[in-house]
């Protein structure tokens, strides 16, 4: 089943959990400052660690009999930041996604696994001020989104965006690849963006606006709290928008994105906790897919799985 077919079908899966955070507090490994974990693929024990992570996940999903999204290690690895690493001149695009389609063979026949093509923002997560407008933003992002497709990922990811305007120019260049994209936002309880636009507002626009509409919206990077309560409050306002809500990848931390920004503690919470919080929200609001963000682990994600699982059984 390609990644067209699984969105005609309402069937639903989970995502993977947290990557780039697990291994950025692993003493083993050194990342590098412009593009993070991008580069560990070219380094025996970055590579090592990116598949024993990965394979978890997903051997989680088989274990359960669910389909699976992965994600490239490329949320950093904009053509700018590319060429500002040490890495400069190297296809690190091309190379995170076949690492992961290699990886992805290696499990053979059974429920679908699914690589997206992971883009972030161009400036700071947590910070709207810093992003870009939407002619530049489509400029900035285009030659990454190219390097994607034409490695052959099933869908393109932006994730953690914290500014509407930059969003609109990357659904602009995603839109013209032909490819599935899908658009996350970082929100707050409230149920806006972080740069304040109504979450059903900014789905609204970008819809109307690109020349070819994402296969869904997605929020990533809050905790499972934080979203059921701004969806309560999009709910009442405009109740057609949570159907485009596709995906939800939640922390494990119910704090505000300006107290995890940076953190050094790893604040997290148990799997079981996790998996019920994720079902319950799944449930209220028909996600389709939920996995985790920051905080989550490979329990994590196998207590979502056998969760998801025994509710559709049960169901």
């Amino acid at each position: 089943m390609d990644f067209l077919h699984f969105l005609d079908s309402g069937a639903h899966a989970i995502a993977e959990g947290a990557v780039l955070e697990r291994v950025r507090r692993d003493p083993r490994l050194v990342l590098d400052p412009q593009i993070l974990h991008g580069g560990l693929i070219y380094e025996a024990a970055g590579r090592a660690r990116l598949t024993e992570i990965h394979y978890d996940y997903i051997k989680s999903a088989r274990d359960a009999g669910l389909p699976i999204l992965t994600f490239t290690d490329t949320w950093r690895c904009s053509h700018k930041a590319v060429e500002a690493s040490q890495f400069r001149g190297r296809p690190v695009n091309e190379d995170n996604a076949g690492f992961l389609t290699e990886l992805r063979a290696s499990f053979g026949e059974g429920p679908s696994i699914f690589v997206g093509g992971l883009i972030g923002p161009s400036g700071d997560a947590y910070k709207p001020d810093d992003s870009l407008d939407r002619r530049a933003a489509r400029a900035f992002h285009q030659p990454q989104i190219d390097a994607l497709v034409g490695a052959g990922v099933d869908f393109l990811h932006l994730a953690t965006a914290p500014n509407v305007e930059e969003a609109q120019g990357v659904a602009d260049a995603m839109a013209a690849t032909g490819l599935p994209y899908v658009i996350s936002f970082v929100i707050r309880r409230t149920g806006v963006a972080l740069d304040g636009t109504p979450l059903a507002a900014a789905m609204r626009r970008i819809d109307a606006d690109a020349s070819r509409p994402p296969a869904g919206f997605s929020v990533n990077c809050v905790h499972a709290c934080a979203l059921e309560t701004a969806l309560d409050a999009v709910a009442t306002a405009d109740p057609d928008v949570c159907r485009r809500i596709l995906a939800f990848q939640a922390n494990t931390a119910d704090n505000e994105v300006e107290e995890l920004d940076g953190s050094e503690e790893l604040r997290t919470e148990p799997a079981a906790v996790f998996a019920a919080n994720l079902a319950r929200v799944r449930e209220r609001f028909g996600l389709r897919v939920v996995g985790g963000c920051c905080g989550t682990e490979t329990g994590h994600i196998e207590a979502l799985a056998r969760k998801l699982t025994c509710e559709e059984v049960s169901g």
